[in-house]
């Protein structure tokens, strides 16, 4: 009886600390969906590649720097204004670029080498039709 009556206040307690959520009137609910669309379109439209980082190293060599930014177009980088599309690159091109590089096991000599990137330097939304699979 004693952990009813024990169980009873607890799930009272709780009841009464929970804060109702606030009601918004539908201009209210308008306002924030247009502020929230007006923010994702206006930062991440499907035009202009975004920067991402590509590590470098392996499981048997380090390197200096250990990454690079490259920029991409992507699911993650632009939208499009229809879900039938997809942000894709309409214009690329390959960058050398230099790093250090060492063997992990700390055996050989530290070389300079050169990693080949594609880099994307523009985005246009491409539909899916039109998309090989």
């Amino acid at each position: 009886m004693r952990l009813k009556i024990l169980c009873l206040s607890l799930f009272a307690s709780l009841l009464v600390s929970v804060e109702p959520k606030p009601k918004f009137d539908n201009e209210t609910i308008i306002a924030g969906v247009m502020a929230h669309f007006h923010r994702v379109f206006e930062k991440v439209t499907c035009k202009v590649p975004q920067p991402r980082v590509f590590k470098l190293e392996t499981e048997e060599l380090r390197a200096m720097p250990h990454a690079t930014i490259i920029h991409r177009c992507g699911e993650s980088t632009g939208c499009c204004d229809f879900f039938t599309e997809r942000c894709v690159a309409k214009k690329k091109e390959r960058v050398k670029l230099l790093a250090f590089v060492m063997p992990r096991n700390g055996r050989g000599e530290n070389i300079v080498q050169e990693f080949v990137f594609t880099n994307h330097t523009e985005c246009y939304c491409e539909s899916i039709m039109d998309t090989p699979k």
